[in-house]
């Protein structure tokens, strides 16, 4: 009699990933077409108005762009966290201090050099993600608590700290009793590169490119993945997983952090709820469909952009907004049962 053996593949196809994410795509456009057909709207005049409001033009590509550097910041910093095989569910947290960070320097500091003053800014947005992530690192390597928990929690922390904040000794007396801090001045403005692209995307490159070589060609990485994936072997290689855990999580942290601080340096210019819009959750879904590769973060974060982009626009026409979560999402689930079909196998075993 033969038995069938569900069993992971030895060996997998680099290209899986790209892969799994255009099935995914692909998946996601059909089901967005059903359920525009269903609303009577033309599938192709809809997906034709999004490509070209969202990068038909320099401004519209420069506001898509703009709209994926917190995603893929922040997804950046999942997929480094995610190397130790951890999971930072607090990123959306880790934006919103970020940008709290930031405001708490500026209101206390002063610096002519504006560059100078840019540059301790964003410095500060960092420290701020990594400071987010701090009680969640420590209490996962010093007494094992699942950091999905507590880095969720932190979320809900930190939100009701922002509300408290703009509701309270941050409020700007002339937002017309609308809970939100001062602007900053615009000397500490993010400068744009071309059209309304913001230069936090070229720190967003510089970023990519960082979490590319710690995760995939440094020794840190390697002693990372050797971490995550067997404590036994760690500690025969002589590497102690706590330690990089914790480092790592500061690092991922970090990376969220700064992209609530070019958020506001480039964007809202001062702390409200508007800082982020989903963003950390979204990144989640980003650094999941391209496996936590890094180089795919940035391409998918951009297309993600363009979707968020594009589907806030359509609205013009009577279409949803959410027709862009619908297929984030469905790519999500597509590319992970993709992903599934392409890294396992089915094989059949006889009995003795």
């Amino acid at each position: 009699m033969n038995k069938f053996l569900l069993s992971k593949k030895l060996y997998r196809n680099e290209l899986a990933t790209f892969y799994s994410f255009l099935i995914g795509f692909l998946i996601a456009i059909i089901v967005g077409s059903i359920i525009l057909l269903i609303q009577s709207k033309n599938p192709f005049d809809v997906f034709s108005l999004m490509l070209k409001l969202s990068i038909g033009s320099v401004n519209s590509l420069s506001n898509s762009l703009n709209k994926a550097i917190p995603l893929i910041l922040a997804g950046l910093g999942i997929a480094i966290i995610n190397s130790v095989k951890l999971w930072n569910i607090g990123a959306e947290g880790q934006i919103f201090f970020g940008a709290i960070a930031l405001n708490f320097v500026y209101i206390n500091t002063s610096i002519e050099n504006s560059y100078l003053y840019i540059f301790l800014l964003l410095a500060s947005g960092f420290i701020g993600g990594s400071v987010c992530i701090l009680l969640p690192a420590l209490s996962k390597v010093l007494f094992g608590v699942n950091e999905i928990i507590t880095t969720l929690l932190t979320n809900y922390i930190v939100f009701g700290l922002t509300i408290y904040l703009i509701n309270g000794v941050w409020k700007d007396p002339n937002s017309l009793n609308f809970p939100a801090a001062a602007y900053v001045s615009e000397s500490v403005y993010l400068p744009t590169v071309f059209g309304k692209l913001s230069s936090g995307f070229l720190i967003c490159i510089l970023f990519t490119l960082i979490a590319y070589y710690i995760k995939d060609k440094s020794v840190f990485g390697y002693e990372m993945r050797i971490a995550g994936g067997s404590a036994l072997t760690a500690i025969y290689a002589g590497i102690s997983a706590k330690q990089k855990a914790f480092i790592a999580m500061l690092i991922g942290g970090g990376f969220a952090g700064l992209a609530g601080a070019i958020e506001l340096l480039s964007q809202t210019h001062r702390v409200s709820t508007g800082i982020s819009q989903g963003f950390g959750y979204t990144a989640i879904i980003v650094a999941a469909i391209t496996g936590m590769r890094p180089l795919g973060i940035f391409l998918v974060g951009s297309l993600f952009g363009a979707l968020a982009i594009g589907g806030s626009v359509i609205q013009t026409i009577g279409v949803s907004s959410y027709i862009s979560d619908i297929i984030q999402a469905t790519t999500l689930f597509g590319a992970l049962i993709a992903q599934f079909f392409f890294s396992y196998e089915i094989k059949r075993v006889k009995d003795d």
